[in-house]
């Protein structure tokens, strides 16, 4: 699924050479035809909105978002699992999963980091990889739901990825677990309080692996 590839690019830190494909890249993602009309039309709008952002500025709103804080980060056991042991488990077995796919994984980088699991499911069977995005669903439409309270434009590629999961999530649940999780940092002390607090999705189970009565919220079909 090229339309997944693009998105995974699309959350990736921010280069020149990113900015400069953008007009391949809504190409690709529009001529495969997957994503309904308004969630594509949202998607093009942001693309346009990158692509004329200055290079430094493009990847200093990136690190502001991901980086400085839990509350919009990638990796996704982060909302899962927190700290706990629990994660390091998880991390291995996806890591495998990867792995039988022939995706390696590069050196500091995490298996659960998600622009590297929609590069995972974009080769996976179609019925493979469309059960873990689904499973995924919740915890990305949650991190989606506070970019979009953020005013960021980065919420469209998250909605894009949740309108090609096909999951059925009510606004009203991801609204409920996004008031649920941990804040919006404003100083530097909140963020190292920030970084101290137990996991946002506590004895939530890990990622692909759990029976579907275990899903975390917001609830649907599946569980992540």
């Amino acid at each position: 699924m090229r339309s997944l590839r693009v998105l995974a690019h699309l959350l990736a830190y921010p280069e020149a050479e990113l900015l400069a494909a953008m007009a391949e890249l809504k190409t690709a993602i529009t001529d495969e035809g997957l994503l309904p009309t308004k969630p594509l039309k949202n998607l093009i709008g942001f693309m346009d909105e990158l692509a004329a952002t200055p290079l430094l500025a493009a990847q200093e709103q990136y690190v502001d978002l991901f980086d400085r804080g839990r509350a919009h980060c990638l990796h996704l056991f982060e909302h899962v699992h927190g700290e706990s042991r629990f994660r390091g488990q998880a991390m291995v077995e996806l890591a495998e999963r990867y792995a039988k796919k022939g995706l390696e994984i590069g050196t500091g980088e995490l298996p659960d980091y998600l622009p590297l699991m929609l590069e995972y499911i974009s080769i996976s069977e179609a019925d493979e990889g469309l059960a873990l995005l689904q499973q995924a669903a919740p915890v990305i439409a949650v991190i989606g739901e506070k970019l979009k309270r953020n005013k960021s434009g980065y919420a469209h590629v998250l909605a894009a990825i949740i309108a090609l999961s096909g999951a059925k999530l009510t606004t009203k649940d991801i609204q409920k677990a996004a008031n649920a999780t941990l804040p919006d940092i404003k100083t530097l002390d909140e963020l190292d309080e920030q970084w101290e607090e137990p996991e946002a999705f506590a004895g939530a189970p890990d990622c692909g692996t759990c029976p579907p009565d275990q899903t975390p919220a917001p609830q649907h079909n599946g569980g992540i």
